[in-house]
C-alpha cells in the first residue's frame, strides 16, 4: 500500500500547468464557429426605457459592421420565472432578464449584440443609445427608511413590466432574536456605538465568461461558475427546457470570492442569443461590468451595545443591522449571527433590517455575514475591554461559552481558548502596553490588535464517481470546482489514502455537470462535502478490490496486471457513491480562531501598514498544511483590503461608477505566522475536517482597526479606514462612541 498522503504539504496537482499557462479557463475554450457578444447596460438607476428608442438603437447596431444579431426586450423570447426554492434565500433574479422595459439599477442588461468579432460587437454596442423616463431612485437603505415609494410610482412601474407588487416592497424585516433574562437592558459598564462597512466588490483575476452552444435542443455552456449543478437547474428553468438537456462545463475558475457562485443574467442572455443566431456565442464581461453584473457585498450600518459587570462578564449583547438588497432578488447579509453565540451573555438581541434599493443584486462574498459583523462586534469588545481596563484577550476568554447559546447544543469540537493562548504566545502579546500611543518605531506609531474569528462548519450531500483504468490508474470525479484553492489536490490525497495507492496513481476531476452532483463551491463546505463522498468512494473501491482479489499484495504493478486481464474487475471497480449532509441534531460544528496583528501608522501622510500577523485557527483536521496556510494567508490579505482599501466608488446622485477600486497587492503582505490547532472533528464528517476558506477573513478588519486604535488612540468605526481619518489629529473626544 502507498504512503499516506493526507497531512503532507503536497504541491498542487495542477500547479505546473497553471504557472506555465497550460491551464484552460472558460474564455480560452476553443469552439468551432464561435461568435462574440457584448452587453449594453442601463445608464440610469430607475425608470423606463422608451420602446421607440430601443427599436432605433437596435436598428443602428444591426447596421454596424459584422453584426449578426441584436437581442433587446422587444425581441427576447419569453423567459420563465424561477421556482421559489431558487430565489427565496439565493441572489437569483425573480425578474427574467429583458422581460420588460423597466430599469431597476445602473448597469442592468438592456441588450446583447452578437457579431463576428469581439471588436465589432463592442463597437456596435457602443452605438446603442436609449431614451429613459427616469423616476426617483432609492440608492441607500437610509433613504428607503425616510422616503417610502409613492403608490402611484409603484403602480406605474407594475404597468410597464412583469413585476408583482410585492417586488416593490422597499423594506423587509428579518428579525433574528434570542433573549436570556428580562427584556430590559441590565445596568453595568456599557458601550454603544455605530459601525459601518462599505460596499465591496469581487475582483477576481479571471473575468466572468460564458460560451453557449446549442446542438439541436441540447445546450452546452462553458462558464466561469462554481455552482455547476445549480446553474444547470436555474438555466433550464429560465429557458423552459429539461435539465438533462443542459450541460455545464467549468474546468477551472480563476478566482471568485462569491461572484461566480450563482447564475447571473448574462449567462441566460448568452444562451438565448446562441439559440437565435444558430451558432456558439462567447460573452466575456468587462472589468467595469463585473461591478454591476456578478454581485457584491452590500453596505451595512450596525448598532452594537454591550453591557458588562465590573469583572468583565457580559450581561447584555445587542447587534442591530441595516443593510441592502435589490428590487429584483433577495439577499440578506447575515451580519449579526456571530453575536448570538460567540460570547456568553445573559441577554441577547440580534436583528437584521433589509432595504430594497435601486442597485444590483448583492450576494455572498468571502466571510459573508461574519466579516462585516465581526468587525463591529470585535471592535466593540475592544472598546469594552478598554473601558473596563482589562486585556482584550482576557475579556474574550472570560466570556467564552462552551455551549451554543440559542440552542443549548454542545460543539463537536471547540478550541478557541487554545487558539488565543497559542496565538498570544507566538505573537508576544504579553509585551503589549495597554495605553494607546505607547509604541513608536522609525518615526511612526505602532499598535497591536486582536480579534476572534469564527465560521460555521458546513456539509451538504454530494456524489463521487470512480473509474478504474486497465493501467491501474483510478479516476475520481464530482461536479465540484477548482477555484484555485487546491480542491483537486486534497481530493486526490483523500482518494489515494482511501484506496491504499500512491498519489501518482489516482486523479480527481471536477467542473462538469455530467459528474455526480455537488453543491456550489463556497461557504467553506467543499472539503467536508465532496471529501466525504471521495472518502466513501475510496473505501468502497478498496472493499471491492479485497472482495474480488483477496490475494492482492498491495503492489501497484500487480494491480495493473490484474486489471489488464480482468474486464469484470475493472467494471466492479467503476461505480458511483453518494454521501449525505450534516446531521440536523447532535453537536454543532463551528470553526474558531484568533487573529493578532501589528500595524505601523504614519499620521503625517495617513498611511496604515500591516507589518506582522499571527493567526491560530481551529478548523478540525488539516489535510494539506501548505494549502491550508495558503488559504488563510489569502483570507487575511482579503481582510486587509476590506479594512484599508476597498469601497465601490459611486456618484451618490446618479449611482454611476466613479474613481477606482483598490485591492491589496503583494506589497501589502505582512509577515505571516499561521498555525492550526489541527484536532480532527468527526462530528461533521468522516474525515474530521471543517472548512478553511472563509474563516481567514473573519475578524481581520477588526484586528486591524483595534491595532490602529492602539497605535493612534483613534477609535475608527467605519470601513474602509481612510487616509483622511488617519491624518485627523488625535483628541480624547474623537474616540467617544457616537
Amino acid at each position: 500500500m502507498g504512503d499516506l498522503s493526507v497531512g503532507r504539504p503536497v504541491d498542487r496537482v495542477e500547479g505546473r500547468a497553471k504557472v506555465t499557462g497550460a491551464t484552460r479557463y472558460t474564455a480560452d475554450t476553443p469552439v468551432a464557429g464561435v461568435t462574440y457578444a457584448a452587453l449594453v447596460q442601463s445608464e440610469i438607476p430607475h425608470g423606463v426605457v422608451t420602446e421607440e428608442s430601443v427599436a432605433a438603437a437596435a436598428a443602428v447596431a444591426t447596421a454596424a459592421p459584422g453584426v449578426l444579431y441584436v437581442l433587446t426586450p422587444l425581441n427576447c423570447p419569453p423567459l420563465h420565472v424561477l421556482p421559489d426554492d431558487l430565489t427565496w434565500d439565493l441572489p437569483l433574479e425573480r425578474r427574467p432578464p429583458l422581460s420588460d422595459l423597466t430599469v431597476q439599477h445602473v448597469g442592468q442588461h438592456m441588450a446583447v449584440v452578437v457579431a463576428d468579432s469581439p471588436e465589432n460587437a463592442a463597437q456596435a454596442a457602443a452605438l446603442m443609445r436609449f431614451e429613459y423616463r427616469s423616476v426617483p431612485a432609492q440608492l441607500t437603505a437610509n433613504q428607503v427608511l425616510a422616503e417610502p415609494v409613492p403608490a402611484d410610482e409603484r403602480d406605474g412601474l407594475v404597468r410597464h413590466g412583469a413585476y408583482r407588487p410585492d417586488h416593490f416592497v422597499k423594506l423587509d424585516d428579518e428579525k433574528l432574536q434570542d433573549r436570556r433574562g428580562p427584556d430590559a437592558e441590565p445596568t453595568g459598564v456599557r458601550i454603544a456605538a455605530r459601525y459601518t462597512t462599505a460596499r465591496n466588490t469581487h475582483y477576481p483575476i479571471e473575468l466572468s465568461a460564458t460560451i453557449a452552444e446549442w446542438t439541436g435542443d441540447t445546450l452546452t455552456v462553458h462558464d466561469s461558475t462554481r455552482w455547476i449543478t445549480g446553474e444547470r437547474r436555474a438555466l433550464a428553468a429560465y429557458l423552459g427546457v429539461p435539465e438533462e438537456r443542459v450541460h455545464i462545463v467549468s474546468e477551472f475558475v480563476g478566482g471568485a470570492f462569491g461572484s461566480k457562485s450563482f447564475l447571473w443574467m448574462h449567462v441566460v442572455l448568452c444562451a438565448v442569443a446562441a439559440r437565435a443566431v444558430g451558432r456558439p456565442v462567447k460573452l466575456v464581461l468587462t472589468r467595469n461590468q463585473m461591478f454591476t453584473s456578478t454581485g457584491h457585498r452590500p453596505r451595512t450600518e450596525q448598532q452594537v451595545a454591550l453591557v458588562a459587570d465590573t469583572d468583565g462578564a457580559l450581561l447584555s449583547t445587542e447587534q442591530h443591522t441595516l443593510t441592502e438588497t435589490s428590487t429584483v432578488a433577495h439577499f440578506c447579509e447575515p451580519v449579526g449571527l456571530s453575536a448570538r453565540f460567540l460570547y456568553q451573555s445573559a441577554r441577547l438581541a440580534v436583528s437584521h433590517t433589509v432595504a430594497r434599493i435601486n442597485a444590483p443584486t448583492p450576494c455572498f462574498m468571502r466571510g459573508p455575514g461574519e466579516a462585516p459583523g465581526l468587525f463591529a462586534l470585535e471592535v466593540a469588545m475592544d472598546e469594552l475591554a478598554e473601558r473596563l481596563q482589562l486585556d482584550p484577550v482576557a475579556l474574550r476568554l472570560a466570556n467564552d461559552p462552551q455551549l451554543d447559546q440559542p440552542s443549548g447544543r454542545p460543539y463537536s469540537g471547540k478550541h478557541l481558548a487554545e487558539c488565543y493562548e497559542q496565538g498570544a504566545r507566538r505573537f508576544g502579546w504579553a509585551d503589549r502596553p495597554s495605553k494607546p500611543r505607547s509604541m513608536r518605531r522609525d518615526g511612526v506609531q505602532v499598535g497591536w490588535g486582536v480579534a476572534t474569528a469564527t465560521y460555521p462548519g458546513r456539509r451538504m450531500p454530494a456524489g463521487c464517481r470512480v473509474d478504474t483504468d486497465a493501467d491501474g490508474r483510478v479516476r475520481f470525479a464530482s461536479a465540484t470546482h477548482e477555484i484555485g484553492t487546491g480542491v483537486r489536490t486534497v481530493m486526490a490525497q483523500l482518494a489515494a489514502d482511501g484506496c491504499g495507492l500512491p498519489l501518482e496513481q489516482v486523479s480527481f476531476c471536477s467542473g462538469d455537470s455530467s459528474f455526480p452532483d455537488a453543491p456550489y463551491s463556497g461557504a467553506s463546505q467543499t472539503t467536508a462535502t465532496v471529501g466525504s463522498a471521495v472518502h466513501a468512494a475510496a473505501r468502497e473501491w478498496r472493499r471491492r478490490l479485497a472482495e474480488h482479489c483477496p490475494d492482492y499484495d498491495g503492489d501497484p504493478t500487480t494491480l495493473a496486471d490484474l486489471l489488464r486481464r480482468g474486464g469484470a474487475l475493472r467494471a466492479a471497480l467503476s461505480f458511483t457513491v453518494s454521501a449525505g449532509g450534516a446531521a440536523e441534531t447532535g453537536p454543532l460544528s463551528q470553526s474558531f480562531g484568533a487573529h493578532f496583528c501589528e500595524v505601523e501608522v504614519d499620521e503625517q501622510i495617513g498611511r496604515a501598514t500591516v507589518t506582522r500577523w499571527t493567526a491560530v485557527l481551529d478548523c478540525g483536521r488539516v489535510l494539506n498544511p501548505k494549502l491550508a496556510t495558503n488559504q488563510v494567508m489569502g483570507g487575511i490579505t482579503f481582510g486587509i483590503g476590506m479594512a484599508l482599501l476597498e469601497q465601490v466608488p459611486r456618484d451618490p446622485r446618479t449611482a454611476q461608477l466613479i474613481g477606482e477600486y483598490y485591492v491589496p497587492t503583494h506589497a501589502d503582505r505582512p509577515e505571516f505566522d499561521i498555525a492550526f490547532v489541527d484536532i480532527a472533528d468527526f462530528g461533521l464528517d468522516p474525515i474530521g475536517v471543517r472548512g478553511i476558506g472563509e474563516i481567514g477573513t473573519c475578524g481581520v478588519p477588526a484586528a486591524i482597526a483595534n491595532a490602529i486604535h492602539h497605535a493612534t488612540g483613534k477609535r475608527l468605526r467605519d470601513l474602509p479606514i481612510t487616509l483622511e481619518s488617519l491624518m485627523t489629529p488625535f483628541s480624547p473626544r474623537y474616540e467617544e462612541p457616537r
